[in-house]
């Protein structure tokens, strides 16, 4: 948790501090509120006429969020997907690395039944900041 959401899980916090604290935020810092979930508390403790700056982020980051959980529910409808969930874990691996390689932290997830809320969020989060470079070749 960052220093602005501790501040406004204290009980004692000041409106307009915490307001200049989310308005000093990095949009990186502000996604990570959400993706570890606790900017529902922030936006909360916020006066009434500054939430919705949050809000709206918030609420682009959830269609993010729910373009990826129906992206991911029409691959795993499909037969062939099935069929190969039921084989072994390599052919399964082999499979998602050459069909689907930018959600196969996802579907493998989904293939060892462990996929949370909580992962698609990082996902969202890693895929808008990720450190790592594409390059085309």
């Amino acid at each position: 948790m960052n220093r602005v959401g501790k501040h406004a899980a204290s009980s004692t916090g000041d409106d307009i501090e915490l307001l200049n604290m989310v308005f000093e935020l990095p949009e990186k810092d502000k996604m990570i509120m959400w993706s570890e979930g606790y900017i529902d508390q922030v936006i909360d403790k916020l006066p009434e006429y500054a939430r919705d700056t949050l809000e709206i982020r918030k609420e682009k980051w959830e269609d993010t969020k729910a373009y990826y959980e129906k992206q991911l529910k029409e691959i795993v409808k499909q037969e062939e997907f099935k069929l190969k969930m039921k084989g072994g874990r390599k052919e399964f691996a082999l499979f998602v690395m050459e069909r689907y390689p930018e959600l196969q932290s996802l579907l493998f997830l989904i293939y060892d039944n462990h996929l949370k809320d909580d992962d698609l969020r990082k996902f969202v989060y890693r895929r808008r900041f990720s450190s790592r470079k594409k390059y085309l070749h």
